[in-house]
């Protein structure tokens, strides 16, 4: 039987707009993504889910 990767809850750091995968919390199949304590690229802490990030358009 052929595995899927999953893919991870992505955010967009509010300072920087760098894309992030979030955080793997809990074992599969009953784990969720959390946002990352800090952004690796420019040290801010605030964060919103990709799909609520709004359009460039």
């Amino acid at each position: 039987m052929a595995h899927q990767p999953e893919r991870p809850q992505e955010y967009v750091c509010e300072g920087c707009h760098t894309i992030v995968a979030g955080t793997a919390r809990g074992d599969p199949p009953d784990h969720d993504y959390a946002q990352p304590d800090e952004c690796a690229a420019c040290g801010g802490t605030e964060f919103v889910e990709l799909q609520n990030y709004p359009s460039m358009e």
